[in-house]
């Protein structure tokens, strides 16, 4: 088994971000805010999509270079910023995620640079699970409600036979569309046929090389949810400091 790249990713400066706001909510209860979190597990693989009827569907494939992982087609869903994702069909859902058929994927930019475009995934729905015809309202899969970030990430290649396995691991968070924030983690695999793990290392070591236009299937789950207990310890602390702060405020 050969490690060859692995990431951590600024987005773990978003979810510092978030204590701020986890402290501005102390005034909810602990048990709405637990209800309210995204909690669970799901699978997902390529969806297709076709852009003219009487077109035939095309399939979600991934791309795999030394440094990048890029998903294909893109040229469907796009939100408010302009950026673009692929469709992937969800399955195998428990707790929260069972309101959710679909996502869209972005890319891992770069494993070298520690860049990649979030949310990872963005939950939603669509009238076939992950198949986008022409008119398809793809809206819940580009508004950044019901995401997973992502935040740290990397890939090994093993050989299975014949064959080799690329498996790339997932960590993060979700953030449900009411804000609050569980952590996550998952896994994303693929293979290619008749190759060796060196033979593979050699394609990615070349010039633009990579191993391209792939099937792949993954799965993530949250790993952890708010506590009531910390959210109620939480906000006991946030109403000492609030206190104090204001008793210094009379002295001064």
């Amino acid at each position: 088994m050969i490690n060859l790249k692995s990431i951590l990713l600024n987005a773990t400066l978003v979810a510092t971000a978030a204590l701020p706001l986890a402290a501005a909510a102390l005034f909810t209860s602990a048990g709405s805010a637990q209800a309210a979190a995204l909690t669970g597990e799901f699978s997902f693989d390529g969806g297709k999509s076709k852009t003219q009827i009487g077109n035939p569907f095309v399939k979600s494939l991934v791309t795999l270079k030394k440094d990048s992982l890029t998903f294909t087609p893109d040229s469907i869903i796009q939100d408010s910023n302009g950026v673009k994702s692929t469709p992937v069909a969800v399955a195998a859902q428990t707790g929260s995620f069972l309101g959710f058929n679909s996502a869209s994927i972005r890319d891992i930019i770069s494993f070298a640079n520690n860049t990649v475009q979030n949310p990872f995934l963005d939950l939603g729905n669509l009238p076939s699970d992950g198949d986008i015809l022409p008119g398809d309202d793809t809206a819940s899969l580009a508004d950044g409600i019901n995401i997973f970030t992502l935040t740290s990430s990397g890939y090994q290649i093993t050989q299975t036979g014949a064959n080799i396995t690329i498996a790339v691991n997932l960590l993060g968070y979700f953030t449900s569309a009411t804000g609050e924030i569980t952590n996550g983690a998952g896994s994303l695999s693929f293979q290619r046929n008749n190759t060796t793990v060196a033979q593979a290392i050699s394609i990615l070591d070349t010039a633009d090389g990579s191993l391209a236009n792939l099937t792949f299937s993954g799965s993530t789950f949250t790993t952890s949810v708010p506590e009531p207990a910390a959210l109620l310890g939480l906000g006991a602390v946030g109403g000492v400091m609030a206190m104090s702060r204001r008793r210094k405020g009379v002295v001064q």
